[in-house]
């Protein structure tokens, strides 16, 4: 009976039991708790030059369920620099919040890292980010960065060089003078997309000094990438250029990857331009040469108020004169001209660097005294014909020769004896009156001319309308007169 009257008390028992467990169960809440999301997750700087800076800005933001209470910022590590107005403690209140918040607090926090390298070689930092979650905890985001130098630059060669990664130097050296092309054209840089590869390229001609150009794209030049670039230049022998390319758009897809660029070089002709000249010894005598495959490269010599008398190829000579003196020439050829300069007609000249001159149908001839120092002997045409044959002749007499009158230095005529035609040449530094006539033996006046305010004068005279035999030319200018013997067969 006993065991009877327990059962149902132990029925009993077994059925509140699980209630009571019930109510003695507690269901697990989750924590408010902070979580710091930072963009961009790292600072990457790339390269940066020396004495420069790069900034890269982070934002702060909560994408927990409670407040995120910020108590300090720091970088950890040398050329990283914080700029940070804020005061803290500063709160971030979570993205998913409405409430609003007094005080030092807001939905974000912003602030900026500068990288300002003082040497070479990659930098690391990091900036710390202290909170309290019940207690302090950290948050770090890693720096890095790249001081680069021209001081650094690795050498480059002519024909194809590799650069590992964009933000960095090279230097090329020129063996002689010649005309140096550098550019980003090769098969590796083939897009996929425009902006697959963005390359840019600037050229200073000394580290760090004077800037020579931006590398411009070249549509149409290059048949493997639209937005290739490319710089050209003229180097002297012995002369360094250096090259940067700097890291311009990080989110292009090979922004990371390395690239090959090209240095072209091309060797102009002996005698093209001033920098490559053909250094003469004087005398000079029947030097014979032509213009063909040369270039019209100047066209503004102070010689002749005729502007057509450089219009032709030139071809460019030096001479040195080691002390004062006379210096004669004469060049015969189709509308052949000396120009005698004491600089290169880069740009326009005035009258005083011209140190002689002659031209004409012909050639010419010319004798001036000059100072000593070195020269450039431009040969050109009145073009058209834009290339000639040529033959000249250059000769040197010390200042201490005998000087006879200006006008007698500067009257040639030739040939003589004549046949067909001869030629009178006249040289004047400023602008002369001159009176020409053309004597026979029995002191009939055969040929006159007169011409007014002439720097450089070429008269050719028809010697064929005149009888065989010896006449006389005079020349007036005015204060001298000089009289020459012509012989006509």
């Amino acid at each position: 009976m006993k065991h009877m009257l327990a059962l149902p008390g132990l029925l009993i028992l077994l059925g509140v039991a699980p209630v009571n467990a019930l109510v003695n169960l507690k269901i697990e809440q989750p924590v408010p708790i902070p979580v710091v999301s930072v963009t961009p997750q790292s600072g990457e700087f790339g390269g940066v030059q020396l004495g420069y800076s790069r900034t890269v800005d982070f934002t702060v933001r909560n994408t927990g369920t409670s407040d995120l209470n910020i108590k300090k910022l720091e970088v950890v590590g040398s050329n990283f620099i914080l700029s940070d107005y804020t005061i803290y403690p500063f709160e971030v209140f979570p993205d998913t919040s409405n409430a609003f918040h007094p005080g030092n607090s807001g939905r974000f926090l912003k602030f900026s890292v500068f990288f300002i390298p003082t040497d070479a070689g990659v930098k690391t930092g990091k900036v710390v980010i202290t909170y309290d979650n019940n207690s302090d905890e950290t948050y770090e985001i890693p720096l890095t960065g790249e001081g680069i130098s021209c001081r650094e630059a690795t050498v480059a060669t002519k024909g194809e060089n590799w650069a590992p990664h964009q933000n960095i130097w090279f230097k090329y050296t020129a063996e002689k003078f010649s005309i140096v092309e550098v550019n980003s054209c090769h098969p590796h840089q083939q897009p996929v997309g425009r902006d697959q590869w963005e390359l840019f390229m600037y050229l200073y001609s000394d580290c760090c000094g004077t800037f020579l150009g931006t590398g411009s794209e070249f549509p149409g030049t290059c048949k493997y990438s639209p937005t290739a670039v490319l710089q050209m230049t003229t180097m002297e022998a012995g002369e360094t250029i250096y090259i940067f390319w700097p890291l311009v758009s990080l989110t292009a897809p090979s922004a990371k990857e390395g690239f090959y660029f090209n240095i072209n070089v091309t060797y102009p002709v002996d005698g093209d331009v001033c920098e490559n000249a053909i250094p003469l010894t004087l005398p000079v005598i029947n030097h014979f040469g032509n213009t063909r495959g040369l270039n019209d490269d100047y066209n503004r010599s102070p010689c002749s108020s005729y502007p057509n008398y450089m219009d032709g190829n030139d071809k460019v000579y030096s001479i040195t004169l080691t002390q004062d003196g006379y210096l004669s020439g004469n060049i015969l050829g189709t509308y052949a001209s000396i120009h005698i300069l004491d600089l290169c007609p880069k740009v326009e000249l005035e009258k005083f660097h011209c140190k002689a001159f002659t031209g004409g149908p012909n050639g010419g001839h010319f004798r001036k005294k000059i100072d000593a120092g070195t020269y450039f002997v431009i040969v050109s045409s009145w073009s058209p014909p834009q290339s000639i044959d040529y033959v000249f002749n250059l000769s040197w007499e010390d200042v201490t020769a005998v000087e006879n009158d200006y006008l007698s230095n500067s009257l040639n005529v030739y040939p003589n004896p004549a046949h067909d035609k001869f030629t009178v040449g006249i040289n004047n530094d400023a602008p002369t009156d001159l009176t020409l006539e053309l004597v026979n033996i029995s002191g009939q006046i055969v040929y006159r001319n007169q011409v007014k305010a002439v720097y450089n004068f070429i008269d050719e005279i028809d010697a064929s309308r005149f009888a065989r035999g010896v006449y006389y030319l005079k020349v007036n200018n005015g204060k001298e007169l000089q009289v020459r013997k012509v012989v006509i067969e």
